[in-house]
């Protein structure tokens, strides 16, 4: 696995919690992404977009219209795909977190693990064959996991069923309480 500069995790992982919160403003799930690259530059950022819908700019509408897929139909063709890094507010889904993969981003980073629809519950990240170029960065900063996991709380109790919600309440007994 090539060797990635170091970038300020906190200052990204900032930025997609509110683009999550851009994302529920305008009616859908509170998820954000953003593509950055070696130099620390944002490439582009992007929201879950599954209650929007379509435009010919955006995918929208649909239920792969997740934050991170926003990002990548939004960047398109990636000269250098291994040198840049995803930044999500919410641990990646199975399908996101496969198309990083197939995509050959560099690096993953996010906020808030999911315990229910994250793709690390069915299928650890590292044991992933797709995933063995990337490095996986889960969870840098504990304040930011906080903010992220009381941001999604609500859209967890919402969209997942007893068992997820009960993965989720063990995992954050705090962001959950009163839901």
């Amino acid at each position: 696995m090539p060797e990635l500069p170091p970038l300020d995790h906190v200052r990204y992982l900032k930025e997609v919690l509110d683009l999550a919160r851009q994302g529920q403003a305008a009616g859908s799930a509170p998820v954000g992404a953003l593509l950055v690259d070696a130099r620390g530059e944002v490439l582009v950022r992007g929201h879950n977009r599954v209650g929007q819908p379509q435009t010919p700019g955006r995918v929208g509408g649909a239920s792969v219209a997740h934050a991170e897929m926003d990002v990548f139909f939004q960047v398109g063709h990636l000269e250098d795909p291994g040198s840049l890094t995803l930044y999500s507010s919410l641990e990646p889904c199975l399908m996101c977190g496969g198309a990083s993969a197939l995509l050959g981003i560099g690096r993953v980073v996010w906020a808030t693990a999911d315990p229910w629809g994250g793709s690390g519950r069915l299928l650890r990240w590292e044991d992933h064959p797709a995933m063995q170029q990337t490095h996986v960065v889960p969870i840098p900063d504990p304040e930011l996991e906080r903010e992220g996991a009381r941001l999604f709380a609500p859209e967890a109790r919402r969209a997942f069923p007893e068992e997820g919600w009960a993965l989720w309440r063990a995992r954050y007994p705090q962001e959950t309480e009163g839901l």
